[in-house]
């Protein structure tokens, strides 16, 4: 588990290369403000096309197209059309954080204010001498594969179909974010 100056050091260096979501960065700085809490990776969620040369092969997965905020179905079909071997995915993956906290009361605290805030499979990953490792993940989550071979196997109606449903998860991750934002602004552990 990185250590807390270390873990900003390379949240910083993210952020200057414009790596860092941001609709995400209020919350980093939040959590990353108080005595009990750094965080030391994040995603606010993304819709994503993948192409993979064998299922499960996700080390040499190239993105064909990556967003962390609604499409339009042309992005869609701009990155589908990158699409030449193996498989084809279309994935929607929900926000995450990983937040290490000072202690097992303060880690309960962060997971009590994001499972009410929505974030379903919030959980301990790691216990150690240095902090916990508490990980806020949603339910949202969709893989659609839609090509095999370099060969796409839908239309057009199913593409249109599949951009509105991620869309709409998207925008469900999102608000949950903000829940979560608000909550943890009203907080005891973030107020100094």
């Amino acid at each position: 588990m990185m250590e807390r100056k270390e873990a900003l050091k390379k949240l910083e260096e993210a952020r200057k290369r414009g790596e860092v979501d941001e609709d995400i960065l209020s919350i980093l700085e939040i959590l990353n403000s108080s005595s009990h809490f750094y965080t030391t990776s994040s995603c606010s969620g993304r819709i994503v096309i993948m192409q993979l040369p064998e299922i499960g092969d996700k080390k040499n997965a190239v993105f064909l197209g990556k967003w962390h905020h609604e499409v339009g179905i042309e992005d869609i079909l701009n990155s589908i059309s990158n699409y030449s071997e193996g498989y084809l995915f279309m994935l929607v993956q929900s926000s995450i954080i990983h937040i290490v906290a000072d202690s097992l009361q303060s880690a309960r605290e962060i997971m009590r204010i994001a499972l009410e805030s929505g974030f379903k499979y919030t959980s301990i990953k790691v216990i150690k001498n240095n902090g916990i490792l508490v990980e806020i993940l949603s339910a949202e989550n969709l893989h659609i594969p839609l090509g095999e071979r370099g060969e796409l196997k839908i239309g057009y109606g199913e593409i249109e179909f599949f951009t509105k449903m991620a869309n709409l998860m998207l925008r469900r991750i999102k608000q949950k974010l903000k829940i979560f934002e608000e909550k943890i602004k009203s907080s005891p552990l973030f107020s100094s």
